[in-house]
């Protein structure tokens, strides 16, 4: 088990063993574990997919026409900025309304017993959802919206490179399948970063008051961490990839969020999975700081000594670390 009876007092839900990470890393590396790992968390109907295709969809038939984006005017652009504070609100919002408002599964795998904080100084409007959505509208969407301008106007007065799939079908899906290992990789670090102690005072401390995450939570940042945070879809103005792979790439790093700062591990139907949602690896971030700063898909956390795997034990440890470093 994962815990104790004295920890489940923290927790309104956990997993009942310690968090496993990619087996891709694990030696001897055993072919038929990575193969149900990738079918489970990014083949199968999974957000991973789901995004996938919405990246196909908006490309196609939700981005301005190439001739149009030749030159910046503020038509296309604020079309593209409503186009993703839509988007955000279709992903969050309903994850919100389904999951904290009308509750329709109840603490099903919901893994803290506390609510969404109102009343609260500590958030703007003294709501953290109302907070939320306005560091995730104002700087999420914002940030979001100026990256993909910028890739889009590059890209129409060709100023950087690009390898069509239909010319590169096989370097197309190796992207494909390579976007959960660059992404872990990518936040990892930058997520080190943001935990010095000058930009988690100034910078980071916008989304760790989030201790009880939601929906909104997920790209609720400080401008400054939303920059930093969402840039890794910038290797695509280095390395040639189709531009399908830019927005699907952006998509999961703004997206995404919603559901693994949902505060649920599953989405469910009364007694049917819908959707992985959150994983206990990002929730215990929030809870204990200084531990999981990057993904179970690169592990990370486990080779530079700073992995939470959800059990008694590793929270032991990880506070008499915190006392050596004090004392």
């Amino acid at each position: 088990m994962a815990e104790n009876a004295a920890s489940r007092k923290i927790w309104n839900y956990s997993p009942d063993e310690p968090i496993r990470y990619n087996p891709l890393f694990t030696w001897p590396i055993n072919p038929l574990k990575v193969s149900a790992w990738m079918i489970r968390r990014w083949i199968s109907i999974s957000r991973f997919l789901m995004f996938i295709i919405l990246g196909f969809a908006i490309y196609q038939y939700l981005t301005p026409s190439l001739q149009t984006m030749q030159h910046v005017t503020l038509d296309w652009v604020l079309l593209i900025f409503l186009r993703n504070t839509v988007l955000l609100f279709l992903v969050a919002g309903s994850l919100h309304l389904y999951l904290h408002s009308y509750k329709l599964q109840g603490d099903k795998f919901k893994f803290l017993k506390r609510e969404m904080a109102t009343n609260n100084k500590v958030f703007k409007f003294n709501n953290q959802v109302y907070d939320n959505i306005f560091w995730s509208i104002a700087s999420g969407v914002t940030v979001w919206t100026g990256y993909e301008v910028l890739y889009l106007y590059s890209l129409s007065n060709e100023w950087i490179s690009t390898a069509p799939f239909a010319e590169y079908p096989v370097q197309f899906f190796a992207w494909i399948l390579c976007f959960p290992l660059i992404r872990g990789t990518h936040f990892y670090f930058i997520h080190r970063l943001l935990h010095y102690p000058f930009l988690y005072k100034h910078v980071h401390i916008t989304h760790h008051r989030n201790v009880n995450t939601g929906p909104w939570s997920g790209i609720s940042m400080h401008p400054v961490e939303n920059l930093i945070y969402q840039s890794s879809p910038m290797i695509h103005f280095i390395i040639p990839t189709d531009p399908v792979i830019f927005v699907i790439h952006l998509i999961l790093v703004t997206l995404n969020p919603a559901f693994t700062h949902s505060g649920f591990e599953k989405i469910m139907n009364k007694e049917t999975k819908i959707l992985d949602s959150a994983d206990f690896h990002h929730q215990l971030h929030h809870k204990y700081f200084d531990c999981n700063y990057g993904n179970m898909d690169m592990p990370l956390d486990v080779w530079l000594g700073t992995d939470h795997d959800g059990t008694d034990d590793a929270t032991q440890k990880l506070r008499m670390k915190k006392r050596k470093t004090v004392t």
